[in-house]
Parts: structure tokens; C-alpha cells; sequence
């Protein structure tokens, strides 16, 4: 809950920073879309994890001079690979929530099409259910960073709708302890590819 209230709360701060400097012409915009996450690696999260997928919204203020910033909101889900219950901690039911904050860099292809680029840092609260007790869940919150990039089709005329196609790399670590560090790596650290399809409306 108190992500989704830092999220809303940071789109009101988008809108009301370009309410206060359309003489700037500073363009606000939100996004919903649909994602597919796979981590790859010598990791938990790509040994014993199914591709995840998901959904998410974002919000950006971009700049005059083509920089700006952005807040990305994102919840997927995943299933453990079958045989590997035991391997995964006998954990099922994987979600994870990620929240970036990004500078974003924005090039005008043309009329119609806009590519931009993105870097920043992460946040992963990453959950499990156990399977022998239902009501039960193991947490852990972790800290990465982002980099990634966009390519945006313009819909209408007037600049307002868009589609766009995404693609992103992230690195995902939380506090695991054990004895082996080779164990402890396995389980406290991977990297992600994620690809996105989503709508924008700028204003």
C-alpha cells in the first residue's frame, strides 16, 4: 500500500511541476503496460524461476532540452520450474514489485517516432508463499540498478497518445546470509532482462 501511495503521489508532483512551467513547455506523461521478465545468470531466480510477467504504470517530466525524469511501478508474478520445490526453498507463488527512479534522455526520430534512454535505481520487495503453510510468506526487499530504453510511436497529430515498445536491464540484490558464498550468491543476486508493451498519454 505505501508503494502505491509514493507512486500516486509522484505522478501529482509530474502534474503539478508542468501546471507550473507551461512557459517552460515541460511535458508530463503516465503509461500503463504489459511486461515479461527473465532473469539469466548462475541464480535462484533463473535455475529454479519460470519467466516473469506482469504489469505496470510509470510517470515522467521531460524537459525542454530533452532530459527528464521518471517514477516506473511495476508487479509481476512467476512460478517455480517443476522439479525444483526442494532447490527453491519449498517457497511457491514468486511476486515481485520493483520501483525505479530514472533520467531519461529523449531523441526525435521524426514526426512520428521518439527513442529514449533511460538509467537510474531499483527497488525489489520480492516474495514467496511457503507451501506447507499458506497464510505464511518469505520477504525480502532489495536495491539494484536500471538501464534501458524506449521507442515511442506517436498515435495523433496533437502529440497526446502514444505506444511504445521497451526493453530494460536490471540487477537485483538483497541481504541472504550463509556459511558457502558460492550459496549465498546463488540466492542474493541476479540480473533481469525485461521487455515491455504499453499506451502513454502525455499532457
Amino acid at each position: 500500500m505505501k508503494t502505491i501511495t509514493l507512486f500516486l503521489l509522484g505522478i501529482s508532483l509530474f502534474g503539478f511541476a508542468q501546471k507550473n512551467k507551461k512557459g517552460l513547455d515541460v511535458v508530463s506523461n503516465i503509461e500503463t503496460k504489459v511486461l515479461v521478465m527473465k532473469a539469466f545468470g548462475n541464480n535462484s531466480l533463473n535455475k529454479n524461476l519460470q519467466p516473469f510477467y506482469g504489469f505496470g504504470f510509470s510517470g515522467n517530466l521531460m524537459t525542454p532540452i530533452n532530459f527528464g525524469v521518471g517514477i516506473d511501478y511495476n508487479v509481476l508474478f512467476s512460478n517455480v520450474k517443476y522439479g525444483q520445490q526442494n532447490l527453491y526453498g519449498n517457497l511457491g507463488s514468486p511476486r515481485m514489485t520493483m520501483i525505479d527512479g530514472f533520467l531519461t534522455h529523449r531523441d526525435k526520430l521524426s514526426e512520428e517516432f521518439v527513442v529514449e534512454e533511460m538509467a537510474g535505481f531499483s527497488y525489489y520487495n520480492y516474495t514467496s508463499l511457503y507451501l506447507d503453510e499458506k497464510n505464511r510468506k518469505s520477504k525480502n526487499d532489495g536495491l539494484g540498478f536500471t538501464l534501458g530504453g524506449k521507442l515511442v510511436y506517436i498515435l495523433d497529430m496533437e502529440g497526446y497518445q502514444a505506444v511504445f515498445f521497451g526493453a530494460k536491464y536490471n540487477y537485483f540484490s538483497t541481504n541472504i546470509y550463509n556459511e558457502k558464498p558460492d550459496i549465498q550468491k546463488y540466492y542474493s543476486s541476479s540480473n533481469f532482462s525485461t521487455l515491455s508493451l504499453g499506451y502513454r498519454y502525455n499532457f
